[in-house]
């Protein structure tokens, strides 16, 4: 039988069909995971949040959580109760504490600069009333505050005929307070009036398919030990409501405003975004607290950069705001290990260099293993050939003929694809490290590259990732279906497209991991020639 060397045969063009189709599904992927923050150039497509919009959000529960939460945050009459303001001012944030509900308002965190370089705000919107502030019958609640030290402060309020203290201890190395809110004298409460509000300004950036935003705004609550993870398309309305809630936050990926219950009885919340506002709005409500003549509720309240010590010393549930992935287990150990580099070097991306060959030396055996299964492959070729040739009429022969063969040589067909399939969760843990950790956020390396955590603004590292990787093509044991090692060919330029709005820490990790694969191959391929004389 006559070979066919066509490059277009049918086996190369379904290879490429199937590597476009990889690459747009990659993409369309992102874009979900990401949903887009500015679209109104694109036509409008049912994303997950629209489908629970139109379940929820135009259904009556959903008009009822609407106006509750809007009710929520009317601001009251200032004629009949006045506000009180009180400068709070550490090392870490700045802003304002108001009698106004008791909350935190106009904070500033001084050692964060969004990609603007203007410093980290909170509450810089329209609606005035602040985080943690406590409403009562959907109003904000008017606070006598009395400042005891820098960081303690009481109040006292009238609420019919009961009277509620609130006590707010802050802690400004680790962006926290710890609230303790009670009644004190006169009749019981009624059910279902005291809330803590939370709310943040929502972020819009623009997009597209091909360059899809890798920041933007969710929603996270912990119910009933189940992780609640949404984000927000700044293009559709969101309400939900959720019982026995743990934990409820407004984030980016890297910034966010939370509410952890350390009540007696757990509360449910209501989480709601209108685009018209441009604010996520949040809220935590216990249900039965008036039992029993006394109210007392308790939380802890969080505001600043999501870094991990800091929230993994406030607690889990703080920590599960990092949006770390499927590979969490890896993710984190691989941020200490990027965190003990940083402490001896002082650069991120010199840690990023050295963990990357770390992880090429703990796979080095594996790869080792495969170049050999490879070569075993190509060794016994003119054998596989000349098997299908002779029973191309039995394709159960074949089988039967090519499996012996391998079995005597002990050649492993997949063995080359081990190597690239222990790396993909190694890839995604540290895609997750490098997109979701305060701690490499606006870090710089080298020269061009000034921030880590954001795309490559020449695309010099993708193109050169591109280039490398087709030289370690080139130079590549070539795979034993002929279909196949025409379509490789395109993989460099794939990798191109994909490298193009990652991080650059993930960029240069790539980089590295490329290097460091054509070095390794020219051993295995010296160790070959010294072996054949």
């Amino acid at each position: 039988m006559e070979e066919n060397n066509n490059f277009l045969d049918k086996n190369t063009i379904l290879a490429i069909g199937l590597s476009i189709l990889f690459f747009v599904g990659w993409q369309f992927y992102v874009s979900k995971k990401y949903p887009e923050q500015n679209t109104k150039d694109q036509s409008q497509a049912i994303s997950k949040v629209e489908k629970k919009k139109e379940g929820l959000v135009e259904g009556p529960q959903a008009e009822s959580v609407k106006k509750k939460i809007e009710e929520d945050f009317e601001t009251v009459d200032k004629t009949v109760k006045k506000e009180s303001l009180f400068k709070i001012d550490f090392e870490n944030f700045e802003g304002t504490l108001s009698s106004k509900g008791m909350s935190l308002k106009e904070i500033i965190l001084k050692k964060y600069t969004d990609r603007d370089d203007t410093n980290i705000k909170f509450f810089n919107h329209t609606k005035d009333i602040g985080n943690f502030a406590t409403l009562y019958e959907n109003k904000p609640v008017y606070f006598n505050v009395e400042k005891i030290t820098n960081t303690h402060f009481k109040g006292t309020a009238k609420v019919g005929k009961q009277t509620l203290e609130k006590d707010i201890k802050i802690n400004p190395s680790t962006y926290s307070i710890v609230v303790q809110l009670k009644t004190i004298e006169g009749q019981p409460l009624p059910t279902d009036k005291i809330e803590t509000q939370l709310s943040n300004k929502v972020l819009k950036i623009k997009t597209s398919m091909f360059t899809p935003a890798y920041e933007g705004t969710e929603f996270f609550s912990i119910v009933d030990e189940s992780k609640e993870r949404e984000k927000i398309d700044i293009e559709s309305k969101y309400a939900e409501s959720f019982k026995s809630t743990t934990l409820s936050s407004i984030g980016t990926h890297y910034f966010a405003v939370a509410v952890k219950d350390n009540s007696d009885i757990i509360p449910q919340s209501r989480i709601y975004f209108d685009p018209s506002d441009e604010v996520a709005y949040a809220s935590v409500f216990h249900e039965s607290y008036g039992q029993g003549g006394k109210t007392s509720i308790s939380y802890e309240g969080f505001i600043g950069p999501k870094q991990y010590d800091i929230l993994n010393n406030l607690g889990p549930e703080f920590v599960e705001m990092i949006d770390y992935g499927m590979f969490s287990i890896l993710s984190k150990p691989m941020l200490k290990m990027l965190k003990w580099l940083h402490g001896l070097f002082s650069n991120w991306g010199l840690a990023i260099i050295l963990l990357t060959v770390f992880i090429r030396l703990i796979l080095l055996p594996i790869n080792v293993s495969s170049f050999k299964s490879m070569k075993k492959m190509q060794k016994i070729q003119p054998q596989l050939k000349a098997i299908k040739e002779k029973y191309k009429d039995d394709p159960q022969r074949v089988n039967q003929e090519t499996m012996a063969l391998m079995k005597k040589e002990k050649a492993n067909p997949i063995g080359g694809c081990l190597p690239m399939l222990l790396q993909f969760p190694v890839f995604l843990a540290l895609y997750s490290v490098l997109g979701q950790s305060v701690e490499l956020y606006k870090s710089p390396f080298i020269f061009w590259i000034q921030d880590l955590s954001y795309q490559d603004p020449f695309f010099v590292l993708p193109v050169a990732v591109g280039a490398l990787y087709f030289v370690q093509m080139s130079i590549s044991p070539t795979p034993m279906d002929p279909a196949q090692a025409k379509v490789m060919k395109f993989i460099p330029i794939l990798f191109c497209f994909f490298m193009i709005t990652v991080p650059s820490g993930l960029t240069l990790y790539f980089f590295v991991n490329t290097v460091f694969g054509i070095g390794q191959q020219f051993i295995f391929q010296r160790e070959k020639r010294k072996a054949a004389v």
